[in-house]
């Protein structure tokens, strides 16, 4: 992933789960697409990651497995 465009088509290429609705998906993808912001830019990530949604933890992964925000961040843990 090169950049925010790169991103942008990453994240929407994930498919909604069952069972969440449109306005919680839209935020989730707002939100990672945030952390792509924040990875691109070098700057601090400064939320606190607490989704059950397994496809918001891929979108914040490089295509290779990387997390992109510190795991610090996680309430939760992802690998579950």
């Amino acid at each position: 992933m090169k950049n925010l465009s790169d991103a942008h088509r990453y994240i929407h290429s994930f498919p909604r789960p069952n069972g969440l609705n449109t306005n919680s998906w839209n935020a989730l993808k707002r939100l990672a697409y945030h952390a792509w912001e924040c990875h691109f830019s070098q700057n601090r990530f400064k939320h606190n990651i607490n989704f059950l949604c397994k496809e918001f933890y891929f979108m914040i992964k490089t295509p290779e497995g990387q997390f992109i925000v510190p795991e610090g961040s996680f309430s939760y843990d992802p690998s579950l």
